[in-house]
């Protein structure tokens, strides 16, 4: 289509190009984003890799709390680390080469108002309009869907695509938001029967309460227009909450309000489970006013924060019967056949399956059609996979996929470059990688996970917990004899002890450092009178003196995250750009990083 050459995105030599020098910079990196942060003491990580003082880099960081990324082209690379010892030495080139190999390299992204702005161009009789979820969704889920709903509907309009497959589609907030809101046919494919079964109670309040509120928000719109008319019906003491010296209609209006909520029912306890965080934090009264005030200014808007199942709303005719004529209420009869037919026409369907690369779609979606396949935050694997799915499924004419939880992407290749055995892999998915076996490793993809934006404004990094787990492993190894660890129990040797020292939640319902010791080494299996109190203690004042070592490592491993991030999503994109038929790919901003860490989709577009 010719809209799809407006579109800004790197050429496939561009991609190329950057990847060569992420591969150079991460190879030169690796050292630090491999490094694992329970080692930090055992291994000396500090002094080992970094002669830098620890304060020097916490005051690099904390001038990332508002950056201002200047590119002076290729940076040198060769003056980051010591030639000699291979400790970093030059923070400032260090730092300068990771903003240049990250994905705010001009040119590298698409903004997503720009591909919004050029199909909405194309589609002006189906403008993508502003949209509320915050009263049912926590701020982050909001932003998420709210933004990446706009944009999957703006790519259906351009096929003429009525179906989307949500993959990892969790409880269904995306999903259920576009077959709710825009008359999409949807079919949520998530591999836990737990989301499903929470996407569908949660679609079944949905459809309950999505006439209410239709029949409630266009009622309330006539009702103000019909203020003049029925001046006098209502007293003027109906409202307490109106002042006196308010003319009528405004108090007409408050009347309406008012005898809603004094009928409100109490919220159940299904209910309530649906709720985010910050409308639990809110009293019901106070969001419910807070929304019929919204819904006075447009008989729509009240429908774009529509609450799952928040309330018990009143009936409409303990609502407004009173200002209502018999022709006005001839005619709400008709609206609630209306609604009733829409709301059986929005169509959202939670489904359990495990999808790989090789899943057949017909036996999941028997009547399946041309459709748009999305994923927001897919885990793993699925992420790679989704893409697999779109290039081999004919039927799938759009993809746009968020991927997050790189740590548990499997990889082709081992550190030494020898094939893994196993059929499909979550990376590389490119030739262009594949040929030169790149091996990323877990430990620098749980890096990728880190979310600089987030910890550069104070958020995301619990170096309390890191510390803790930190000093622990010493007295592992100290006390316990135990070297090295393991993600599952094996055999003991005479000379190596490895057990598995998943700590998991402890530090969260531990009192103290000792009681976190204690517990975790009950945990592990270990006899805990092995130590006093005292020599936990003393421990914890011995490592407490080098904390600030551990806290600047860990911001060093969060520069990196981006700069691992943007290898694995050039991967895709460049996997893309390898096939046939394909009208545009890119990699697009798609969120605030600082309130959706995993920002970026990956989009395609197959030729009409």
């Amino acid at each position: 289509m010719e809209m799809f050459a407006h579109l800004t995105a790197p050429n496939s030599e561009k991609i190329r190009e950057s990847m060569e020098s992420l591969l150079q910079f991460l190879q030169m990196t690796a050292q630090i984003s491999g490094a694992h942060t329970v080692d930090f003491y055992t291994k000396d990580v500090w002094k080992n890799h970094v002669a830098v003082s620890p304060e020097s880099v916490l005051e690099i960081f904390s001038q990332q709390q508002n950056p201002c990324y200047e590119f002076r082209g290729v940076p040198d690379l060769s003056n980051i680390f010591s030639p000699t010892t291979n400790q970093l030495v030059n923070l400032e080139s260090f730092v300068e080469a990771v903003q240049y190999n990250s994905l705010m390299h001009p040119g590298l992204c698409t903004p997503v108002e720009e591909i919004l702005e050029t199909f909405a161009s194309q589609r002006a009789d189906k403008p993508v309009k502003e949209i509320k979820t915050d009263q049912f969704m926590n701020d982050k889920k909001s932003h998420e869907v709210g933004i990446m709903s706009q944009f999957v509907v703006a790519l259906a309009n351009v096929y003429g695509i009525k179906q989307v497959i949500d993959l990892g589609a969790g409880k269904g907030y995306l999903s259920s938001y576009l077959s709710m809101r825009y008359d999409l046919k949807v079919y949520g494919i998530d591999s836990s029967h737990t989301n499903t079964d929470g996407a569908n109670e949660r679609n079944r309040k949905l459809k309950k309460y999505w006439k209410v509120y239709k029949t409630d928000a266009r009622t309330t719109s006539k009702a103000k227009k019909s203020d003049q008319k029925t001046e006098g019906l209502l007293p003027k003491n109906s409202c307490q909450d109106v002042n006196a010296d308010q003319d009528i209609s405004r108090q007409r209006e408050g009347d309406i309000r008012c005898t809603r909520l004094s009928n409100l029912e109490p919220c159940r306890d299904a209910d309530l489970s649906l709720l985010s965080d910050s409308s639990k934090r809110t009293s019901n009264k106070e969001s419910n006013k807070a929304t019929f005030d919204n819904s006075s200014d447009s008989p729509f808007s009240f429908l774009d924060i529509l609450p799952s199942g928040a309330v018990e709303m009143p009936s409409m005719s303990q609502c407004v019967s009173r200002v209502l004529s018999e022709q006005e209420k001839e005619q709400r009869k008709i609206e609630n056949i209306k609604a009733k037919k829409l709301t059986e026409s929005h169509v959202y369907s939670p489904l359990t399956s495990y999808v790989t690369a090789d899943t057949e779609l017909h036996d999941i979606i028997t009547d399946l059609e041309e459709s748009m396949m999305v994923g927001l935050h897919t885990c793993g694997d699925l992420a790679p996979n989704t893409l697999r799915i779109f290039i081999s499924k004919p039927e799938i004419r759009a993809v746009c996929s968020v991927g997050c939880c790189y740590h548990f992407l499997s990889e082709q290749f081992d550190e030494a470059g020898k094939e893994q055995k196993t059929e499909s892999w979550g990376f590389p998915m490119s030739q262009y990688l594949k040929e030169r076996r790149w091996y990323i490793g877990r430990n620098a993809r749980m890096s990728a996970c880190l979310a600089l934006e987030r910890v550069a404004v104070g958020q995301g990094l619990p170096t309390d917990s890191l510390f803790y787990r930190a000093v622990l492993q010493v007295i592992c190894k100290e006390v316990y004899g135990i070297t090295q660890r393991s993600y599952s129990l094996v055999p003991q040797s005479k000379n190596i002890l490895k057990i598995d020292q998943r700590v998991g939640k402890i530090f969260s319902k531990s009192s103290s450092f000792t009681d976190y010791v204690r517990k975790s080494l009950k945990k592990f299996g270990q006899d805990d009178s092995k130590i006093s109190d005292h020599e936990i203690v003393g421990y914890y004042q011995k490592y407490e003196a080098r904390r600030n070592e551990l806290e600047a490592f860990n911001r060093l491993k969060v520069f990196l995250a981006p700069c691992i991030e943007a290898l694995i999503l050039l991967d895709r994109l460049c996997y893309l750009r390898e096939q046939e038929n394909l009208a545009w790919s890119g990699l697009v901003k798609m969120f605030d990083p600082v309130k959706s860490p995993r920002c970026y989709a990956v989009v395609s577009l197959k030729q009409p």
